[in-house]
């Protein structure tokens, strides 16, 4: 019997190069999966921050016009898919801390808390109010 009719009928590696073409898919797969979840977590923080940073402007405006500052935040906040935590008036300045989680994905659900700051315009001195309104967009 010659060399080559022995291989033909017995061939060690045979379906060898499916069994890594599966591997490396199944491996991708798992990569890319992973990828989607953190793509998503980074938007969660972002709409989180978002919606601190909206609540904490509207408490500050509500409490400047004499209304419930931390009323409003908590609407704002909910309106933006977020949960108000915390929510602190020290007269017109409104400090906030916002909190949403993510929809649950391999039986588990990840969070993240933004806490944003926000005071009316009058709390600047009037020297900073002048460099703010005569501030030059720099040159690139």
């Amino acid at each position: 019997m010659s060399c080559a009719g022995y291989l033909r009928r017995h061939r060690p590696e045979g379906g060898a190069a499916t069994a890594h073409a599966v591997s490396i898919g199944v491996g991708l797969l798992v990569v890319t999966l992973v990828m989607v979840q953190a793509a998503g977590l980074v938007r969660l923080r972002h709409r989180v921050a978002a919606a601190a940073d909206l609540a904490a402007l509207a408490a500050s405006q509500a409490s400047v016009a004499g209304d419930d500052g931390c009323a409003k935040a908590r609407t704002i906040a909910r309106r933006n898919g977020a949960e108000l935590v915390r929510c602190r008036m020290d007269y017109d300045v409104a400090t906030v801390t916002a909190r949403a989680r993510s929809e649950p994905w391999w039986s588990r659900t990840w969070g993240t808390e933004q806490r944003a700051r926000a005071a009316p315009e009058t709390y600047l001195t009037p020297a900073a109010q002048d460099v703010g309104a005569n501030a030059r967009p720099r040159d690139r």
